[in-house]
């Protein structure tokens, strides 16, 4: 009874002295959100690979990948309110790719490379460690022509994929720097955003970095990389908007030959023969120079013309200087897989599109677009992936961007792919029409495409990158960095020794809807590919021509409340004159047939939500020079996910 006394009395004595202090800080709980969500995902295929990421890293193995496996993801997220003025946040995350058979894993790696049953043998990529994630800051300052101020992180949003592209969803709020927004006029009819950004270190600069692992540099300096964006929108008049984005990315490096540098070629300011180096002495600074420097730009015009028609016209300048010094030539060393062109280039691009919604009031909507990419246009640090430029379906069907950075990595099969638009030049028109009821629609697509990268002798050993696969229409189903499956060409490879390449694509897709049951849904598309490339002008015995048609049909019906089913495949086959090969050894005529069936289902309730799918893909690969292939794959994918 005395202890159960002292503690009531200690209490009331803590309770006292808090409401003494009135000047002191408390947290105020209406002033905090604190949400969470929890991930799950099982991968399973008819393969030996162990992992729950179907395609991953190519080059640094990091035990994520492969295809059977099941893994469970954390994330926090943390929002308070500091003020009126003032707001901040983050998020916290686990470390994705601990398979459930790993619980046991403390992160560390005691025995080399050797699997064995300790809880220290796979290392941090198995323990499912806790990161910050998207730390940031808001103000609103309280200033006429500021609006507010961000310090942290960003998905870098409000620029373009033509300049500084928003970030992929693996990277989303990973991005930091300093941003400013304002306004000018009562109206608010100029807005701007102004950023300093850090470069990624890993993927923006030639050799994929802005200076690690390359050759060229024995002590990387990537601390005082920095990127600088401005966004300007007019509202000019009713109906006009006018938009400037402008972005310049800066790669520094120290000069190895100042003798206050770290591992400094002249330490002591002396020459071989102990003589004073004229000019050199310590002043206890370093001297930097410019590895790497990129400068993209965009001028957008939008007018609607009536209430129905919309024109938009976009020009686009794109240039780079790189310093041969202090950056190695990944064209030459890296089997020309390089982010850039090894070299300084300036081009332009231009876009324009017209948009005709329904003028006819018939259901009917028209869209036209021009396009003409420069040969050597390319936005360094645009988007990478998740975004797309053109109208076109492409010959992929998941986007066009004006970059050799893509990042079609860190994804699961059945995801879309991006490829390159550098170089493409012509025109796109489609068509769709919704019937008066909604339940049917329809749409169709021509686009016609020459190449600006057209050229005879291109140097592609040391100068222009060609990314080592650039024969055949790519299959991204049963896709391998390593191309040990003949996956044809790699979608970042638009620079070829010899070309001459000309291509058409048509598509035609619809939508109709039933009322059965509780409806059912049936869609199809129909593509088709013309793509032709005479490669060497002074012989006919390489001229390639490809010949692509998908056709892919899906019923989609709910079948419960919160439970949708949909089955369905497509058929793909692939005729490809002179596919692979070379001048001296001769080229080989493919033929590839793809069959593909696929059931998904998505349940949603109380909260949770579960999504699955299974597909199973067959594909057959006829090589006149080389032997056949046959794929025969099962794989499957289920996701569970609560958020609160």
């Amino acid at each position: 009874m005395a202890f159960g006394r002292r503690v009531v009395g200690l209490l009331a004595l803590v309770s006292a002295l808090v409401a003494a202090s009135a000047g002191t800080a408390v947290a105020d709980i209406s002033k905090f959100d604190l949400g969470a969500r929890i991930y799950t995902k099982h991968l399973y295929a008819n393969n030996d690979s162990q992992g729950t990421l179907w395609l991953g890293n190519p080059f640094w193995p990091d035990q994520i990948a492969g295809s059977n496996g099941v893994s469970s993801q954390l994330e926090i997220t943390l929002t308070g309110r500091v003020s009126d003025a003032v707001s901040a946040g983050a998020r916290i995350a686990s470390r994705y790719g601990e398979r459930w058979q790993d619980y046991w894993e403390s992160g560390n790696r005691m025995y080399g490379d050797v699997v064995n049953t300790s809880g220290d043998s796979v290392g941090m990529n198995r323990a499912a460690y806790l990161k910050l994630r998207g730390p940031w800051i808001q103000l609103n300052p309280g200033l006429r022509a500021i609006d507010w101020v961000r310090i942290g992180a960003s998905d870098l949003g409000m620029f373009n994929p033509w300049t500084i592209g928003k970030l992929r969803y693996i990277d989303r709020d990973n991005g930091k720097g300093y941003f400013v927004s304002g306004s000018v006029g009562e109206d608010r009819s100029l807005q701007w955003v102004a950023a300093a950004i850090a470069l990624p270190k890993l993927w923006v600069g030639p050799w994929w970095s802005t200076g690690l692992g390359d050759p060229e540099l024995t002590n990387p300096f990537w601390s005082r990389d920095w990127a600088y964006a401005t966004s300007i929108r007019w509202a000019a008049r009713e109906g006009t908007q006018v938009r400037l984005v402008a972005s310049m990315t800066q790669d520094l490096e120290v000069d190895t030959a100042d003798p206050d540098a770290v591992g400094s070629s002249n330490p002591s300011c002396l020459d071989a023969l102990g003589h004073p180096i004229p000019g050199c002495s310590q002043d206890h600074a370093v001297d930097l120079y410019m590895r790497y420097v990129a400068t993209n730009a965009t001028l957008e015009l939008q007018q609607d013309v009536g209430e129905t028609v919309r024109a938009e016209a976009m020009v686009a300048i794109s240039d780079q200087k790189i310093d041969a010094s202090l950056s190695a030539n990944g064209v030459a060393l890296n089997q020309g897989v390089s982010p850039v062109v090894y070299k300084n280039t300036r081009d332009v691009a231009i876009r324009m599109r017209v948009t005709a919604s329904d003028p006819f009031e018939n259901g009917l909507t028209l869209k036209g677009e021009y396009f003409n990419i420069g040969a050597e246009y390319n936005a360094i640090f645009g988007a990478r992936r998740e975004a797309d430029v053109l109208l076109t379906d492409g010959f992929l069907g998941g986007g066009q961007l004006p970059t050799l950075n893509l990042a079609n990595e860190f994804i699961d099969f059945g995801e879309t792919w991006v490829e390159s638009c550098i170089g493409w030049h012509g025109g796109t028109g489609l068509l769709s029409w919704d019937n008066e009821d909604g339940d049917l629609r329809l749409e169709a697509e021509y686009t016609f495409l020459t190449f600006n990268t057209n050229r005879q002798n291109r140097n592609v050993d040391s100068v222009f990158p060609d990314f080592l696969h650039t024969d055949g229409y790519t299959d991204t189903m049963l896709y391998d960095y390593a191309n040990v499956g003949d996956r044809g060409r790699d979608p970042r490879s638009v620079y070829r020794r010899n070309q001459w390449r000309r291509s058409q694509i048509a598509v035609f897709r619809g939508r109709k809807s039933f009322e059965i049951g509780r409806g059912l849904a049936l869609d199809w598309k129909l593509k088709y590919i013309h793509d032709e490339d005479y490669r060497s002008t002074t012989t006919i015995d390489d001229d390639y021509l490809g010949k692509i048609m998908q056709a892919r049909l899906q019923i989609g019906v709910p079948v419960a409340p919160g439970v949708n089913l949909a089955v369905g495949g497509t058929v793909d086959r692939w005729f490809e004159q002179n596919r692979r090969g070379t001048l001296e050894l001769g080229y080989g005529d493919d033929q590839t047939e793809r069959e593909t069936g696929f059931v998904t289902a998505s349940y949603q309730y109380g909260g949770l939500r579960a999504g699955w799918m299974l597909e199973y893909v067959h594909k057959l690969q006829r090589r006149e020079r080389e032997g056949d292939q046959r794929w025969s794959v099962w794989r499957s994918k289920a996701t569970f996910e609560v958020a609160w």
